[in-house]
């Protein structure tokens, strides 16, 4: 099915890269990108492990195409068919918008200027501890599986009836000023002295990627239970990263890349955990239908599922697993 999508205002930036996590808000939420596992394209599998982060850089505009610089953000490497997880913190509730090629993770829809509730089209920090993929079914996701555009493969490309763009957006909201003052308060946290606002509103040619669907994660999206109206209306940042191949980063940044993802043999080799996180019944966002259909990279590709994966054991987890950008014209 496909969908059409709006653009999206440019809000005021309160965006910052530290060290390759990008911050929000003066550090009120961080959000990293994840090298992990690749799983295969049938069965259900247990959260792959962290790998270390993704190297993010500035987009540097000297070197960087035209169609790259009119979004500003920043710049990830990227294998055609990596995998990636992300990974959110934040020290106050923060309502999380996250799209690939401007179509909501989440919800399978255009990624819109507000929040929405009916579908919910954002995750909650800090009880969203990470996002593994798409929002695909019951207690499940589809893995984020990096591929070209132009290849039919990202979910993008199946959704939309418009020019793809690719890429992974971010955008963060905080609670009003009175929801923010309760819920300190009912944490004994609340410091009479803070502030509380809302923000109001030679080129080289680039392999440009996107996230496609991979394999079945299972993982949860908590349903929020505050109301709508509790956030502020316009966020306190938004970043757009750009996913580049990984053998343009070089030329894109002068730094190598990093080495290709090990496979998940020689990781279950070692002896090393999957992981289960123990929710405690907090319920889960309901699938649309956009996502609940999305065929995977290896179906659209037509390539062999050559990963596997047989963890050597799974730990349950209660908490977290192991481990100033200009906004551009979205």
């Amino acid at each position: 099915m496909a969908v059409s999508a709006r653009p999206i205002t440019p809000a005021p930036n309160e965006v910052k890269l530290v060290d390759d996590s990008i911050v929000f808000g003066d550090g009120l939420a961080s959000v990293s990108l994840q090298r992990t596992l690749r799983v295969p394209e049938t069965g259900s599998h247990a959260l792959p492990p962290g790998l270390g982060d993704f190297p993010i850089r500035a987009l540097d505009t000297t070197a960087a195409p035209a169609s790259m610089t009119a979004r500003g953000g920043a710049m990830v490497p990227i294998y055609q068919r990596e995998a990636m997880w992300i990974s959110l913190g934040s020290s106050e509730p923060i309502a999380m918008q996250i799209a690939t090629g401007l179509v909501c993770a989440v919800t399978g829809q255009p990624l819109t200027d507000k929040l929405s509730r009916n579908p919910q089209n954002y995750v909650c920090l800090p009880d969203q501890p990470w996002l593994d993929g798409f929002k695909s079914g019951d207690g499940r996701i589809r893995q984020f599986v990096a591929a070209r555009l132009g290849d039919g493969a990202t979910v993008e490309e199946q959704l939309v009836d418009r020019p793809v763009v690719g890429g992974l957006q971010l955008r963060a909201f905080r609670l009003r000023p009175k929801a923010l003052e309760a819920w300190r308060e009912a944490r004994g946290r609340f410091d009479d002295g803070d502030v509380l606002y809302c923000m109001s509103s030679p080129m080289m040619e680039v392999d440009a990627m996107g996230l496609g669907a991979g394999g079945e994660i299972q993982q949860e999206l908590y349903p929020d239970d505050r109301p709508l109206s509790n956030w502020c209306t316009e966020p306190i940042g938004q970043i757009w990263l750009h996913l580049v191949g990984a053998g343009q980063w070089r030329a894109l940044t002068g730094s190598t890349p990093p080495p290709t993802p090990v496979t998940a043999e020689e990781y279950d080799a070692h002896g090393l955990p999957w992981f289960d996180y123990y929710d405690a019944d907090r319920g889960d966002l309901p699938t649309s239908s956009e996502l609940a259909s999305i065929r995977t990279v290896g179906d659209v590709l037509g390539e062999e599922d050559d990963a596997t994966a047989t963890p050597a054991y799974v730990v349950q987890l209660g908490d977290r697993r192991p481990r100033g950008i200009d906004a551009g014209d979205w």
